[in-house]
């Protein structure tokens, strides 16, 4: 969403009016593509004519917030423009009379303050997705009821929504992250009758081992007051960052600078790993990587090597040139 840069004062009290604070008209501007993994049968691609124009006028017709903005104050904040969302489904097997097997990329966009440049809020890849699905199925917005397809994309839309007020206002997505949370808990205590009781359908509220991505990790992580701080440092990134590399582009990259080090004494403080911390390098590790090409202090690296460890190589490769 294109917001107007606010003063700190304004932020503040910005911050204690979330709870509050909703969308006005169309929320997001999804755009939706359809693929087929090699080995699917081509006798099923037919039922998927019009997948594609479905889901992409489901995402974007759909209130998922709830209400509408009518204070003045809330006027000025936002300027009605919706989170930019693009999902790529892969399908990978099964039939009309069973369910479908599928992947679904899921990435959001903001545009940085004074600049027609956009930078991922948030990537997400979901290799669960299990569905049954009838070509021309009628899709509407019932969030206090499982469906396999659409809780799916109700939680990650949700979660979208979230991480994008997050990166306008310190812990402005709460109320959309809760959401997504009770998205998740309705449907991790339904049995969907096309999975079976041992299969894991993406909606295990468990989570998985520590620092593995999954549904239940990220909403769990993002709810927990021990990661506030975190995601204070994200808005800050944004905020303090990427917001002013339009007309400040040195402050902006030193103010990066220093919220690496930041990130990392955040690391060190956790018990085990975290699936939200890998989500945010998992999003931002190519933008880093280009964010510090030609800078002056060597530390960065190290500071980006450190937080993400995993893509040392990149970032290497990056700092001497080599791509």
């Amino acid at each position: 969403m294109q917001k107007i840069r606010l003063s700190a004062l304004v932020c503040a009290v910005c911050v204690l009016m979330v709870p509050t604070m909703t969308l006005r008209g169309q929320e997001l501007r999804a755009t939706v593509t359809v693929d087929f993994a090699p080995g699917f049968d081509l006798n099923e691609r037919d039922n998927f004519a019009s997948f594609r124009q479905e889901l992409q006028a489901y995402l974007n017709t759909q209130s998922f917030t709830g209400k509408e903005m009518k204070s003045e104050v809330d006027k000025i904040m936002w300027k009605d423009e919706p989170v930019n969302l693009n999902v790529s489904f892969t399908l990978l097997s099964g039939t009309q009379t069973t369910r479908y097997n599928a992947t679904m990329l899921i990435s959001a966009k903001r545009t940085l303050y004074g600049t027609k440049k956009q930078s991922s809020t948030v990537i997400f890849l979901d290799t669960k997705v299990m569905f049954p699905y009838q070509r021309g199925s009628s899709f509407s917005y019932q969030p206090l009821r499982f469906d396999d397809l659409l809780s799916v994309l109700d939680f990650y839309a949700l979660m979208c929504i979230g991480f994008d007020l997050d990166s306008f206002y310190p812990l402005g997505g709460t109320p959309y992250f809760q959401r997504a949370q009770q998205t998740l808990q309705i449907a991790g205590t339904t049995q969907s009758q096309y999975v079976s009781m041992n299969e894991d359908n993406g909606w295990n509220l468990r989570g998985d081992e520590p620092g593995k991505i999954s549904r239940a990790s990220v909403v769990s992580e993002l709810l927990d007051a021990r990661y506030s701080e975190f995601r204070t440092l994200t808005s800050a990134y944004y905020l303090n960052g990427l917001d002013f590399l339009g007309d400040k582009p040195d402050e902006a990259k030193a103010t990066i600078d220093d919220l690496l080090t930041k990130f990392a004494d955040f690391k060190d403080k956790l018990p085990n790993r975290s699936a939200l911390f890998q989500l945010f390098f998992d999003s931002k590790f190519r933008e880093l990587a280009e964010l510090f090409r030609g800078y002056p202090s060597e530390k960065v690296w190290a500071k980006l090597k450190y937080n993400d460890p995993s893509r040392t190589i990149i970032y290497e490769d990056t700092r001497t040139g080599r791509k």
